[in-house]
């Protein structure tokens, strides 16, 4: 689409953030998610051990399937506490009760902990999500214009074409294309 993800691949792979935080961690959403599944994947990314292996001294890195979402929602805290990290969650939904979820996790103790060295990105389509988390900041990626899309729809379709009148051709039919790309680089 606009460019939600693409933007935030830009951030995560960036050296200057490299450089600054002790993890990066990236968890793709989708429409039927479960909280459990990403929490996990929060803790499998930083390297962490699950509540009960800490505990009873289980294998580095494997994340337990007895823990229970509170249990890992707690582990995920103390990493946050312990270690700067951006997190990026892609492509969040607010259907089917999503909402629920992620206002709950964003309430949780989150926000009253010690995890301001830490960050989170996120990429949604749904405006509702970003109220319901109340985000600090929010960047709105906007279409492109009529110029700018013909810019970027050029630099790809006629890279390769060295014959100006073939080029004249392709450009006739890619000025007929443009408009019906909205302003959407994706598209483009």
């Amino acid at each position: 689409g606009v460019g939600k993800t693409t933007i935030s691949k830009k951030i995560f792979n960036d050296t200057v953030v490299r450089d600054h935080f002790n993890q990066k961690v990236w968890v793709s959403v989708s429409s039927s998610f479960r909280m459990e599944v990403i929490l996990r994947s929060i803790l499998e990314q930083s390297g962490e051990k699950s509540v009960e292996q800490s505990q009873e001294g289980g294998q580095s890195g494997q994340i337990s399937a007895v823990a229970d979402q509170s249990q890992l929602l707690h582990k995920v805290i103390s990493l946050l506490k312990e270690k700067t990290c951006p997190i990026i969650f892609d492509d969040i939904w607010g259907e089917k009760g999503g909402l629920d979820l992620w206002k709950k996790f964003f309430s949780s103790d989150l926000p009253e902990s010690d995890c301001k060295r830490s960050c989170f990105i996120i990429t949604t389509r749904n405006k509702d999500v970003t109220s319901a988390i109340t985000a600090d900041e929010i960047h709105q990626p906007s279409f492109l214009d009529d110029e700018k899309s013909w810019l970027l729809f050029s630099k790809h379709a006629f890279r390769k074409i060295q014959e100006q009148s073939l080029r004249e051709k392709f450009e006739e039919v890619g000025k007929l294309i443009v408009p019906k790309c909205g302003g959407l680089p994706l598209a483009l």
